[in-house]
C-alpha cells in the first residue's frame, strides 16, 4: 500500500518543533509569520533541569519541551492532538499509516539526525537526537515514508529502517522513544493578531509566574544561586549547546542568543502590521536579553560561574519587564 498527501510546505530552519503543525494548519487555511508559533508555543524560553541519572545531570533548555509546547498551542489556537508514545516501533508505524489514510499527516519525533541522510554532516556522523518532522505519505513497496522537514523545501524520502532507528529516541524529560503526534483542526482557526494576542498574554503569566520553579524567571533565579555547585562540564556546555541553532556547540556565538532575537523580530514585525506600543518595547528588551545570553555562552564554556550567575540575574530582570509589558496587553 501507500498513501501521499500534498501540502503545503514552510522552509524556516530550526523550527522542527512546530513546522509540521504549521503546514498542516496552511493546509487548512492559516497564514502565520515566520517564528510566531515557535514563539508564543515557548521557544525562548528558559528551563533548568535537575535528573541525578541524566547525562548530563544538570540540563539548561532555552527553548521548550515539545510536549509543553504542544499543550500551549493546543490552548492557544484550539486543535485537539493524539500523542502515541513510549511503544514498539511496529505498532507505531502502523498507526501511523492508519492516520495518514484516514486523512491526518504525523509529526514524529524526537529523531536522531544520526540517520536522516539528507543531512549529509550529521548522517552517520553525530548524533542529534531532538530533530521533528512531518510525515505526509508512506510507500510500502519502495519501503520508505515522505516527510517535511523544516530545512529542505521538497520533500526528503526516508527508508524504513533508518525512519525505525531514527525514533529509537528517548531524551529524559522530553521524548519517550517511538513518539508520533497527530492534530484534528478547528473549523474556525484564530486569525495571526489572535494567536499573538492571547498566545504572548499567556507565555508571560507562565514565563513570570510557573507552576513549579523549573521554568521562566523563578528557574533563572535559582540556577544564578545554584551553579556555583556545577562540576560537570558537560552541564556547562549543554547551557550553550541549547541557547544555539543548530543545537551544536558553537565555535561562534552570534546564533547563542536562545531565540531571543527571534522573539524580538516577532515582536517587531507584528508592531509593524498592528501598532501595539507595548510590544515594541519589548522586542527592544528581548533583543538586549539575547545579547546577555551570548556573553552568557561565553562564560559558560569558561566554566565563569560568578559571571554566569551575574547574566543570568541580569537576564532575569531583562525579562521580567518584558513580560510584565507582554501580560498587561489585552
Amino acid at each position: 500500500m501507500k498513501k501521499l498527501h500534498t501540502l503545503p510546505h514552510k522552509v524556516c530552519e530550526s523550527t522542527c518543533y512546530v513546522n509540521g503543525l504549521e503546514d498542516i494548519l496552511a493546509w487548512k487555511g492559516a497564514d502565520y509569520t515566520d517564528f510566531l508559533l515557535s514563539i508564543v508555543g515557548g521557544m525562548a524560553g528558559f528551563t533548568y533541569l535537575h535528573i541525578k541519572r541524566a547525562d548530563p545531570p544538570r540540563m539548561v533548555y532555552w527553548g521548550a519541551n515539545p510536549k509543553y509546547l504542544m499543550k500551549d498551542l493546543a490552548n492557544i489556537i484550539g486543535f485537539e492532538e493524539t500523542v502515541i508514545e513510549g511503544r514498539s516501533f511496529k505498532f507505531t508505524f502502523s498507526r501511523l499509516k492508519d492516520l495518514i489514510n484516514e486523512g491526518q499527516p504525523v509529526m514524529a519525533g524526537a529523531l536522531d539526525m544520526y540517520y536522516l541522510h539528507y543531512y549529509s554532516d550529521l548522517y552517520k556522523k553525530q548524533h542529534v537526537p531532538i530533530h521533528y518532522v512531518l510525515v505526509v505519505g508512506y510507500d510500502d513497496e519502495k519501503q520508505v515514508v515522505s516527510v517535511h522537514d523544516c530545512s529542505h523545501e521538497n520533500a526528503q524520502k526516508i527508508p524504513y529502517d533508518e525512519f525505525e532507528k531514527s525514533l529509537d529516541v528517548k531524551v529524559p524529560g522530553m521524548s519517550k522513544k517511538n513518539t508520533i503526534r497527530a492534530f484534528t483542526i478547528p473549523e474556525e482557526i484564530p486569525s495571526e493578531l489572535e494567536v499573538a494576542k492571547k498566545g504572548f498574554a499567556y507565555k508571560a503569566e507562565r514565563f513570570l509566574h510557573p507552576p513549579v520553579r523549573l521554568f521562566g524567571i523563578p528557574a533563572m533565579r535559582k540556577l544564578a544561586d545554584e551553579i556555583f555547585e556545577w562540576d560537570n562540564k558537560k552541564c556547562f556546555e549543554h547551557m550553550v549547546t541549547y541557547a544555539t541553532t543548530p543545537p551544536l556547540l558553537p565555535e561562534t556565538f552570534e546564533n547563542s542568543h536562545g531565540m531571543r532575537l527571534w522573539q524580538a523580530d516577532v515582536l517587531n514585525t507584528l508592531t509593524n502590521k498592528y501598532n501595539v506600543s507595548n510590544w515594541t518595547e519589548a522586542s527592544i528588551l528581548f533583543r538586549r536579553s539575547g545579547k546577555k545570553i551570548m556573553q552568557l555562552c561565553r562564560a559558560a564554556l569558561n566554566q565563569d560561574k560568578q559571571e554566569i550567575a551575574d547574566f543570568l540575574i541580569k537576564i532575569a530582570y531583562t525579562e521580567e519587564q518584558a513580560y510584565i509589558m507582554l501580560k498587561d496587553f489585552e
